[in-house]
C-alpha cells in the first residue's frame, strides 16, 4: 500500500503547486475560463500566498512524489456580537469557486484530499479559529461527500450565533448566467432615466448609493476615500449610472471578463424601472463590447438582485454552496 504524507510547503516549493493545481483544473480552466475564475496558476501566485502569515499551505505526497495540496488562510469577520476568526479554503480568484483543494487525476479516490483537509483542521488550532468555511459549486457532488464527512454544515443562509443574531455569518450565492447568442428580453424602458458612464464628479453621489444600496460593501456610511479608491481600482472595464433630472440614483458594471457588479439604485427611485433599465444598457453595452456571457455573483440576501437577474431571462441553476464547519 502506498504512503501518504502531508507536508507544509516551503518557499521555492512554488512550481510544484502549480503544476498540481494547473493538471488538476486544466479541464475547466480551458472550457469556463476566468469568467468562472478558472485561471492558470504562476508561481507569484503560489508566492504570495506563503508569505502571508495567515496563510496555510499543504502539500500531499504518495511515496515521495508530490500529488495534492490545499491552501487556506484566517480571516476575522466583525460581527455584532463579537470579532470571529475564521478558517477560509481559499479561492484561487476571490469571490468566484475556483478550488482551493487540488489532487491530480490519477491520484484521486485514495483519500488524499480527507488527509489534506483533516491535517489543515488540525494545524488551524495555532491560529485559534472558531470556524471553517469551504466554497463548493452545487453541483460539485464528492466535494459535498467530502465535506459533511468532515462535519462541515451548510445551509443557504448560515447564522451564527457569536456573530449575530440578525445578520448571516456566511450565505449562499447564485451564479448568474446569460449567454449573448440569445436575444435581450423585450423590457420596458423608463424613458425618463439618462443612462451614462460614471464621471470623476459623480463619485460623492456613489456614497450614499453604496451606503443604502450596497451596506455590505463599505458599511452603511462610506468614506469619500473608499468610494475614490473603488473607482482608482478600475474593477468594472464599464461604470454605468442612471441619472434623474441631474441626480444620480444608481449604478452598475461589469469587468473585462464579463463578470457584473450592481452597487444598486436608490430605495425612493425603486419599482420605476429604474434598475431594469440601466441593467438592459449595461447588457446591451456587454453585447455590444463583445462579450459572449455576463456572469453575476450574487448572495441569496440581495433578493431584489437576483429578481432582476430572473427578469431577464439569466440561467440561475449554478449555485456556490459556502460549507461551516463550527471548530
Amino acid at each position: 500500500m502506498s504512503e501518504i504524507k502531508i507536508k507544509q510547503v516551503e518557499i521555492g516549493q512554488e512550481n510544484i503547486i502549480c503544476e498540481i493545481h494547473n493538471n488538476s483544473f486544466s479541464y475547466w480552466i480551458e472550457n469556463l475560463g476566468i469568467l468562472y475564475g478558472y485561471k492558470y496558476l504562476e508561481n507569484k501566485d503560489v508566492k504570495n500566498w506563503l508569505l502571508n502569515e495567515r496563510s496555510l499551505v499543504l502539500i500531499a505526497y504518495e511515496d515521495e512524489e508530490p500529488v495534492g495540496y490545499v491552501h487556506c488562510q484566517i480571516e476575522d469577520i466583525v460581527g455584532d456580537k463579537k470579532t470571529v476568526r475564521n478558517l477560509v479554503f481559499c479561492e484561487t480568484k476571490e469571490s468566484l469557486g475556483q478550488s482551493k483543494l487540488g489532487v491530480l487525476s490519477i491520484n484521486r479516490r485514495k483519500k488524499i484530499a480527507l488527509k489534506l483537509m483533516k491535517n489543515a483542521l488540525e494545524k488551524s488550532k495555532q491560529f485559534e479559529a472558531d470556524t471553517a468555511l469551504f466554497l463548493a459549486y452545487n453541483q460539485n457532488l464528492s466535494v459535498r461527500g467530502l465535506l459533511s464527512n468532515l462535519g462541515f454544515n451548510h445551509k443557504q443562509m448560515y447564522y451564527f450565533e457569536p456573530f449575530s443574531k440578525a445578520k448571516p455569518y456566511v450565505q449562499d450565492s447564485v451564479l448568474a448566467e446569460f449567454d449573448f447568442s440569445q436575444e435581450l428580453p423585450n423590457i420596458k424602458l423608463n424613458q425618463d432615466v439618462v443612462i451614462r458612464r460614471i464621471s470623476f464628479e459623480d463619485l460623492s453621489s456613489m456614497q450614499r448609493i453604496f451606503g443604502e444600496s450596497r451596506p455590505d460593501v463599505f458599511g452603511s456610511n462610506p468614506t469619500q476615500n473608499q468610494v475614490r479608491e473603488w473607482h482608482q481600482t478600475a474593477w468594472g472595464e464599464v461604470t454605468l449610472i442612471a441619472e434623474i433630472e441631474d441626480q444620480v440614483v444608481g449604478c452598475m458594471e461589469f469587468t473585462s471578463a464579463g463578470v457584473i457588479g450592481i452597487p444598486g439604485v436608490l430605495p425612493e427611485f425603486r419599482k420605476q424601472g429604474i434598475g431594469s433599465t440601466l441593467f438592459y444598457h449595461l447588457l446591451l453595452e456587454m453585447k455590444n463590447s463583445g462579450k459572449e456571457k455576463a456572469l453575476a455573483d450574487t448572495g441569496f440576501e440581495l433578493q431584489d438582485a437576483i429578481n432582476l437577474y430572473k427578469k431577464f431571462n439569466f440561467d440561475l441553476s449554478r449555485e456556490l454552496w459556502a460549507w461551516i464547519k463550527i471548530l
